[in-house]
C-alpha cells in the first residue's frame, strides 16, 4: 500500500521541479505584452504541486505537461480573438459590400441621410407660418425641390434657372421658397395647397423610408455579428487540428508520467487505458 504523500514531498518536488528552470527550460514560454513570466510560473508551480514529480524524468514529462496545458490555453485566447475581430469588422465588411451600390454603407450615414430628411420635412410642415425672411439652407431647399420633382410632372430645373438669373446669388428664404412653389403651381395649372401638400406627403414618405433604412442596416449588421460567433472556417479548422495535436501530446505525457510513477511506487499500471493516437504518419 502507498503510503500517504506528506507535505514535505510536495515542497522536495517543488524544488527539484525548479531546479529545471536553470537547464535546458529556463526560457520561460512567454509572449510579451500578452503573457506574462508570473503568470507561467504560478501556473507551472500549480502543475508541479498537482502532479509532484519525483527524479529527473519525472519532473521533464511534468515540464512538458505544464507547457502543453499553457499552450491550449493560448489556443482559447486566440480564438477569443479571433472571434472578436471578426465581429468588429463586421461594418467595415457590410461597407465594402455597398460601394458599388446607393445604398448607404454605414448606419451612420443613413442616419445622417434621415435627419437630413427629417429637417426638410419640417421646413415644409412649418413653410406658411414662418416669417418670409427667414434664412434657409441652400441645400435644404434645393432637397425638398428636388423631391418634390420626383412626384412632378416635370422637372423644375428651368424654373429654378429662371429665379436665379432674376435673383443671381439670392440666398434661400421661407418667401422665395414659398415663391417657388407659387410659380410651379401656376405652371402646372395646380392649386398651391395642394401642391404643398404633396411636398409634405413625400417629404413624410422620404423620411419614413430611412427610418426603415436605418432599422433594416441596423439588423443586417446584428445578424453578421451572429454569424461571426465562430472563427471563419479556415482559422476554426486550424485551431481545432492545433489544439488536438496539443491534446494527444498532453494526453500522452500524462500517461507516461503516470506509468513512471507507478514503477516507482511499485503500483499496478492501468492496462485498460485505450490511446487513440493514431498510427505513425496517419
Amino acid at each position: 500500500m502507498t503510503r500517504p504523500r506528506r507535505t514535505s514531498d510536495v515542497g522536495t518536488a517543488l524544488a527539484r521541479f525548479n531546479a529545471l528552470r536553470h537547464g535546458v527550460t529556463s526560457t520561460a514560454p512567454v509572449i510579451p505584452g500578452v503573457e506574462s513570466a508570473e503568470e507561467w510560473e504560478a501556473h507551472r508551480e500549480a502543475v508541479a504541486a498537482a502532479l509532484a514529480p519525483q527524479g529527473a524524468i519525472e519532473s521533464i514529462l511534468a515540464e512538458r505537461i505544464a507547457l502543453l496545458a499553457w499552450r491550449i490555453q493560448r489556443v482559447a485566447r486566440y480564438e477569443c480573438s479571433a472571434i472578436a475581430a471578426g465581429r468588429e469588422r463586421v461594418e467595415f465588411d457590410y461597407a465594402r459590400s455597398k460601394e458599388r451600390t446607393d445604398d448607404p454603407p454605414t448606419v451612420a450615414e443613413a442616419e445622417n441621410r434621415l435627419e437630413d430628411a427629417r429637417r426638410c420635412l419640417k421646413v415644409i410642415e412649418s413653410l406658411l407660418e414662418t416669417p418670409p425672411d427667414t434664412p434657409l439652407a441652400s441645400i435644404d431647399a434645393e432637397k425638398i425641390l428636388e423631391d418634390l420633382a420626383d412626384s412632378a410632372d416635370e422637372l423644375v430645373e428651368d424654373l429654378l434657372e429662371g429665379i436665379e438669373a432674376a435673383e443671381p446669388g439670392g440666398l434661400w428664404t421661407s418667401g422665395r421658397l414659398v415663391a417657388v412653389f407659387e410659380a410651379i403651381a401656376a405652371r402646372d395649372g395646380d392649386v398651391f395647397a395642394e401642391l404643398l401638400g404633396t411636398a409634405i406627403a413625400r417629404g413624410r414618405t422620404i423620411a419614413r423610408g430611412w427610418e426603415l433604412e436605418v432599422a433594416r442596416i441596423g439588423d443586417e449588421i446584428d445578424r453578421m455579428r451572429d454569424e461571426r460567433l465562430l472563427p471563419e472556417a479556415a482559422t476554426l479548422d486550424r485551431l481545432i487540428r492545433y489544439e488536438g495535436s496539443l491534446n494527444r501530446m498532453l494526453y500522452q505525457a500524462l500517461n507516461q508520467l503516470e506509468a513512471t510513477q507507478s514503477r516507482r511506487t511499485g503500483a499496478p499500471t492501468a492496462l485498460h487505458r485505450i490511446q487513440a493516437f493514431g498510427l505513425p504518419g496517419g
